[in-house]
């Protein structure tokens, strides 16, 4: 953030130049003075600053000289674009004519091009526009406003801008996992399939069977008894 301030040396310079010890090395300060005007005491109230300052004498003297010297600069710098946020530091209310016309034609080329009485007042959101981390604005308020008030806006802020908290999501219901059986009985079950997938067996033809000549009825016990009756009979008529 490049900040440029054109200092009226013709308009109450020491209220002007306020807040010069606040600006950083990126910044830059014009110091327009008039001819012969003595520097000693302006050189004094800019020996604390850190920014870049240039003092710049007014070419010819002369009534309003010096303020159109400083109109001309400004317009150079805001055609250049090399002046993102540049001040006019007065408090003659003639420069406000001057600004309203370079709002007007040349609004794209900065940011804020203004008119104030001290450069004080140019800084009101400086440190909050410098300020590259939360640590930096947690700092640079406490510098501005002190070790309390500093802190307690950095937080008010921080809640301002903290996001919004998530809802929870609500917890689903899983399903229980399938109770899984032993792979003993999955082998049981594969074998089964396979034996229903296996064919029946088909019937085996009976072997033809011999002939067999069928049994002789058993001789019967009589017929026995009077063969034998018989057999002596002959016997006793031979012996005889």
């Amino acid at each position: 953030m490049k900040m440029i301030f054109l200092v009226d040396g013709d308009n109450n310079i020491g209220t002007g130049l306020q807040g010069i010890d606040l600006l950083t090395e990126e910044d830059t300060v014009l110091v327009f003075f008039g001819k012969g005007q003595t520097l000693s005491n302006v050189k004094k109230l800019c020996a604390g600053t850190r920014a870049q300052v240039q003092y710049l004498e007014s070419v010819k003297g002369g009534k309003n000289s010096l303020d159109f010297q400083i109109i001309t600069e400004l317009g150079v710098l805001v055609g250049r674009g090399e002046a993102d946020f540049a001040y006019v530091i007065s408090q003659d209310k003639g420069y406000e004519a001057a600004m309203s016309a370079l709002h007007a034609r040349y609004a794209s080329t900065f940011r804020e091009v203004a008119l104030r009485p001290s450069i004080q007042d140019c800084l009101q959101a400086a440190f909050l526009l410098r300020s590259n981390s939360r640590e930096e604005l947690s700092g640079a308020l406490v510098r501005q406003f002190g070790p309390v008030q500093g802190q307690l806006a950095f937080d008010h802020l921080a809640s301002l801008f903290a996001p919004p908290p998530q809802p929870e999501p609500e917890p689903q219901e899983t399903a229980a996992p399938a109770e899984q059986k032993p792979a003993k009985s999955k082998k049981r079950r594969s074998r089964s399939k396979a034996k229903a997938e296996e064919p029946a067996p088909q019937p085996v033809p009976d072997a033809p069977q011999a002939d067999v000549e069928p049994a002789a009825a058993p001789k019967s016990r009589r017929s026995g008894a009077s063969r034998r009756r018989k057999r002596a009979e002959r016997a006793k008529e031979t012996a005889q």
